[in-house]
């Protein structure tokens, strides 16, 4: 079995290169992780694979996927190139159709074992470099388009697409280190709220029964708005912010509310409403600003609005004040970039194949592949690129051109004379020798 390089030295003078030269520091962190050993443990994949072995499969796949081929079509042109197979410990690189076959005959049970072994690589990276105190899971969902005739897919209630087969996966991430947490792929014609319960109860597996579940905190749009969900948390004991839906009788109390008086215009609200079939009152918060002058930029505003106001209310059972809690609705824009990231950045919306199974199998390498991203960004890469995209990793440290030489008996990857990070690059590769995984269970199961 081949193996990557073992040492490695850098040099920044040859004007004659190849691309994607800086992926092989992807390809070093997953040697600190041992993801090819621990692919080769799962059982499931050993089966039905005669030209490659199902772990180089799956890597191939995660390298494709990093470093932004969008169709897997365009793999071809790595076929010969020799540097970045020698750079990704591979003697030779699937063709797009033995990766397509690869995703085809991949059995539910080889896709659930990858998955545990997603969360047992996030169980390890959780806590780094530091513990977490908290943990606040944003819940969202994206329509995923298609252009085939995919199995599974179905035309979606989205206005905005309406007429279009597409998905519509459920997805979970961890706001705080902008970490993907859970996921699911459904039909197009699945609300946002079908299956959310059971969904959260799968996320809330993954999290270690000696944390508290008082510290974990869910952020929802209005789609998971209901009464169902809503105990769920409370019975699990997690506090919750929830954009409420704008039923007539919501709006008519927003409206009505007590306001209090805040900078620019601005008001903050409470009060209390038992809709039909809760079995108690909860909490209502309500924000309202002032229409802006332009029309269009008014027209625009995602919130109820009469002459003078628009107004967002929000369920919840956090014991903060009404604009500190839609403080903390706010943040969960981070989620919105998220979702451009999977659909940009990497290729979401690119399904490979018109197998159901075998397009839950990419789903899931996908989001495999982004939080190795971010993974390695957090753990390796200076401190401002903490909250930088895919895209940015991948322009300023991955898709940087180089050329494998042999001196001697070492190995030089030769990069641009004029290259602008290259102490943030040696720094990086540096932080990776040196990086010990703790084996430790932390806050995830």
């Amino acid at each position: 079995m081949p193996k990557g390089l073992r040492t490695l030295e850098f040099s920044f003078q040859d004007p004659t290169l190849t691309h994607f030269g800086g992926l092989v520091l992807l390809e070093r962190f997953c040697q600190k992780l041992r993801l090819r050993a621990q692919l080769q443990q799962l059982k499931a994949l050993r089966q039905g694979q005669r030209d490659y072995a199902a772990c180089d499969l799956i890597l191939a796949l995660l390298y494709v996927l990093i470093a932004g081929l969008r169709r897997l079509s365009k793999t071809q042109l790595l076929h010969y190139n020799g540097t970045f197979k020698a750079l990704m410990g591979m003697e030779r690189f699937p063709d797009p159709s033995s990766l397509r076959r690869f995703l085809r005959r991949l059995s539910p049970a080889g896709i659930r074992q990858v998955v545990r072994l997603h969360d047992r690589l996030r169980e390890r990276l959780s806590g780094l470099p530091t513990a977490r105190s908290t943990l606040i899971f944003d819940l969202d969902s994206v329509v995923v388009t298609l252009y085939g005739h995919q199995q599974g897919a179905r035309v979606g209630y989205n206005p905005r697409r309406r007429g279009r087969r597409s998905y519509h996966p459920l997805l979970c991430f961890e706001a705080r280190r902008h970490e993907f947490w859970h996921g699911s792929l459904r039909p197009g014609d699945a609300a946002g709220i079908t299956g959310a319960v059971h969904f959260l109860r799968r996320c809330l597996a993954k999290v270690a029964s000696t944390f508290p579940r008082a510290r974990v905190r869910v952020r929802a749009d209005s789609s998971f708005f209901g009464g169902k969900l809503l105990g769920a948390l409370e019975s699990w004991g997690c506090g919750y912010a929830v954009v409420a839906r704008e039923y007539p009788t919501l709006r008519r109390l927003a409206r009505a509310a007590p306001f209090v008086n805040l900078a620019h215009g601005w008001g903050a609200a409470q009060f209390s409403h038992q809709a039909h079939g809760w079995p108690w009152a909860r909490r209502f918060v309500v924000i309202r600003r002032p229409l802006p002058e332009d029309p269009n930029e008014a027209r625009q505003l995602r919130l109820f609005k009469d002459r003078r106001f628009a107004y967002q209310t929000l369920v919840t059972n956090l014991k903060l004040r009404p604009w500190r809690v839609y403080r903390f609705y706010l943040q969960r824009s981070t989620v919105e970039q998220t979702i451009r990231e999977l659909l940009h950045d990497l290729p979401l919306g690119q399904i490979p194949s018109a197998d159901w199974v075998a397009n839950v199998a990419y789903f899931h390498l996908l989001m495999l592949a982004y939080n190795l991203v971010h993974w390695f960004k957090r753990l390796c890469l200076p401190a401002p690129y903490a909250a930088a995209t895919v895209e940015t990793v991948r322009r300023d440290f991955l898709a940087v051109p180089g050329r494998l030489s042999h001196p001697g008996r070492r190995h030089v990857l030769q990069l641009p004379r004029d290259y602008p990070l290259r102490k943030q690059l040696v720094a990086a590769a540096r932080r990776l020798e040196k990086l010990r995984l703790a084996q430790k269970r932390r806050i995830c199961k």
